[in-house]
């Protein structure tokens, strides 16, 4: 190809336009794409960094219901008068029995709080005298018991007991079990009044392997820092427990103490970006945070694939353009003229029979060929005579005037086309979808211009739907995006619902069950009541039949009065066993025991005191009758006693079994609950996953508005041709 040809010229200005537009729009789909994925990156990994940290949070809320739950049990037990050590120290064992993740229970009673009293050899007492009980588990799991001393001062007591609320240790190594632990402290309360603090060491070696397990961004990592900005879960073991001093130390200080997150840029020379995720712990006043390291090919694979996907497009399209330029060029003007050249030479070298091509076209070079055909006749002719000549000179003038006249016209109309066809590709390139070409073309070139609108404005229609697409996906993505974000939101709320109803349910239940455990206590004390109180009414009846003997012996001692011997030995006798029956008869006999002494003294001085001993008798008699009269009113006193208490019984018994089914069902309910409560968090997971989609198809589709915006397209209005032009929305 010549490449000073017009048809050469015309390719090159056609294709450094289509050049030019195409390495703008990669430029500007480079730019764009990369804020949108940095944004789309950064979100997906605070979202991940959430779900770690709800993960950690829940983890360490099965230890931190344990511990409050065991402490509402104390404190409710010793409000309800209980003062067993015992009981508490069983209540701790079982906590640290039932909980895998928890290595220690423990108590530590305020100054005399738990019984007022400092003896030393009370179960759970320490050589101080405190109540210090301290259930933990052996390397090999197994439990062990043993006492501690009461510090006051020390963190893990004065914080809950000042404070009121629950609290949390910084986390240590423990060295008997070689694992990461830390501890939580709740004050134990009875009647208004603190008691004490316990609670509970767990470990957090779940912990480390999840975090340690998870490679977010395909090659990413995660890790836990401390609220004290301690090390909890790190790349290097010898890491654990110390503080962080790495890039962004001011930055991690600044997320916690705010509670917002944060970026620390350039890790380990820019090959990760962290994200600071800091998070409250469930029922704590304490923060910690996840620390999410997001590769940074999660930021420039993205951008380089976008782009690469632009320049492929771009060059396909230039080519085709080239391509299509190139074809429209050859065969209206390369070839045509080639031939007209081809003739002429054909004439300047004498030869004169071949015809000229190109005489049946009705083009300007259609009457240029024509007339180089005549001229071919008339050299051909020859000249007959010198006017001939002259005149075919003349002729021939002419014609060659009209021909560069023609030719003329010709460059002229050309040039004409050549410009408005180089206007109109230049407003294309401008996004000009709506003026057509300009002027009037003629001849072979009135093709050109018709084909050139009729792409202009299928290019046109094209954008108008791509338009209209873009606002309806807009639109769509929008009321989409609003539904999901109410929907987390009240998905969140039920979530804290259900949680709160979880933690209720669990204090009842075992508030239900120590219940049901007073009522069967209490039950047993009844009937031992009971038992009582009939052994006392078999022991009334006895000193009733005792006392009517003692007025029968009373009337044959005074029937024999005038033997006084005989009535010696028969008071003697009768005192004696008046004695034994007053023995049998305990406290109720002691009166008797006094009388029996008197009657004894008598019958030795019945010789000279006859009538006083008759009178006695007599003043016995009476008396006796009248102890008859209160032992049979205390016996029916007794019995009425022993009805009430089996009454009592029964319903007592009632009571406990109706407590203990309460529990059994509060317990199913607690169950279902909970399993409400993880159904609600997965749907609240998979909301926020679909809200996320959906943010990123609106970018998408922003993105794309923005590039068709590029165009200007044309609106016809009803009734009237005129275009109304507009900016793609």
């Amino acid at each position: 190809m010549n490449l000073k040809s017009l048809s050469a010229k015309l390719l090159f200005f056609a294709g450094g336009t289509v050049a030019t537009i195409v390495v703008a729009a990669v430029a500007f789909s480079a730019i764009e794409t990369k804020s949108r994925v940095e944004a789309s990156v950064n979100d997906e990994a605070r979202a991940e960094a959430r779900n770690v940290a709800a993960s950690v949070s829940a983890e360490i809320g099965l230890a931190v219901a344990a511990g409050r739950s065991m402490i509402a049990m104390i404190g409710a037990g010793h409000e309800a008068g209980n003062r067993d050590g015992a009981a508490v120290i069983a209540e701790l064992k079982a906590v640290a029995t039932s909980n895998d993740g928890v290595f220690g229970a423990w108590m530590a009673e305020a100054p005399k709080g738990f019984d007022g009293t400092a003896a030393k050899d009370r179960p759970g007492a320490n050589g101080a005298g405190v109540f210090t009980p301290y259930w933990t588990k052996s390397p090999d799991g197994k439990l062990e018991f043993s006492t501690f001393d009461a510090k006051y001062d020390a963190p893990w007591y004065a914080l809950a007991a000042t404070s009121g609320k629950a609290a949390i240790t910084e986390p240590y190594m423990a060295s008997e079990v070689k694992v990461l632990m830390s501890s939580t402290a709740f004050p134990v309360r009875s009647g208004g009044r603190l008691i004490g603090v316990g609670g509970v060491d767990f470990s957090l070696d779940g912990l480390t392997k999840m975090l340690n397990g998870l490679t977010p961004f395909e090659g990413g990592r995660a890790y836990l820092v401390s609220g004290g900005g301690n090390w909890l879960v790190a790349g290097d073991g010898g890491q654990l427990t110390k503080p962080y001093d790495e890039t962004g130390t001011d930055a991690l200080k600044a997320a916690l103490a705010s509670g917002e997150p944060a970026v620390i840029s350039a890790i380990e020379d820019g090959a990760y970006e962290r994200i600071v995720y800091p998070f409250t712990l469930p029922g704590l006043d304490t923060r910690w945070a996840v620390l999410l390291d997001v590769p940074s090919a999660a930021f420039t694979t993205p951008v380089y694939a976008e782009v690469s996907k632009f320049l492929i497009v771009g060059g396909i399209l230039l080519l085709a353009v080239l391509g299509a330029m190139m074809l429209a060029t050859r065969q209206v003007i390369t070839r045509p003229l080639a031939r007209l050249s081809a003739a002429v030479e054909r004439l300047a070298g004498g030869n004169y029979d071949s015809p000229v091509a190109g005489t049946d076209r009705k083009d300007e070079l259609g009457a240029f060929a024509g007339a180089l055909e005549g001229f071919r006749h008339q050299l051909k002719s020859g000249v007959a005579a010198e006017l001939a000549a002259d005149n075919e000179r003349s002729k021939a003038e002419r014609l060659r005037e009209e021909g560069e006249s023609e030719r003329r016209r010709t460059g002229e109309t050309q040039a004409r086309v050549v410009a408005s066809l180089g206007e109109g590709l230049a407003r294309l390139a401008a996004g000009d979808l709506v003026t057509p070409l300009e002027g009037e073309f003629d001849g072979p070139y009135r093709k050109l211009k018709a084909d050139y609108d009729a792409a202009l404005d299928r290019l046109r229609s094209t954008m108008q739907s791509v338009s209209q697409s873009v606002a309806s996906i807009e639109t769509g993505t929008q009321e989409i995006g609003a539904a999901t974000q109410d929907m987390t939101h009240r998905l969140e709320g039920q979530a804290a619902s259900i949680e709160q109803s979880v933690a209720a349910l669990g204090e009842i239940t075992g508030q239900v069950g120590e219940n049901a455990d007073f009522a069967a206590a209490a039950a047993g004390t009844v009937r031992s009541a009971r038992e009582d109180a009939e052994r006392a009414d078999l022991i009334v009846r006895q000193v009733i039949e005792a006392m009517r003997n003692i007025a029968g012996s009373s009337e044959k001692i005074e029937a024999i009065i005038s033997v006084i011997n005989e009535i010696s030995f028969q008071t003697n006798l009768l005192a004696l066993n008046a004695g034994v029956e007053a023995a049998r008869a305990g406290e109720a006999g002691k009166g008797f025991a006094v009388v029996a002494r008197e009657v004894r003294e008598l019958s030795q001085r019945s010789s000279a005191a006859a009538e006083e001993i008759k009178t006695l008798i007599a003043d016995s008699a009476s008396n006796v009758e009248k102890g008859v009269s209160y032992v049979d009113n205390a016996a029916e006193a007794l019995r009425r006693i022993a009805a009430k208490v089996l009454d009592i019984d029964g319903k007592v018994e009632r009571i406990a079994l109706g407590s203990k089914s309460q529990a059994t069902g509060i317990g199913e309910v607690n169950v279902a609950v909970g399993q409400m409560d993880q159904m609600t968090q997965q749907n609240a997971a998979m909301i926020e996953e679909t809200n996320a989609a959906t943010q990123e198809l609106t970018i998408q589709a922003d993105a794309l508005k923005r590039l068709v915006g590029y165009f200007t397209i044309a609106i016809r209005t009803s009734g009237t041709s005129a275009p109304v032009t507009r900016r793609a929305a």
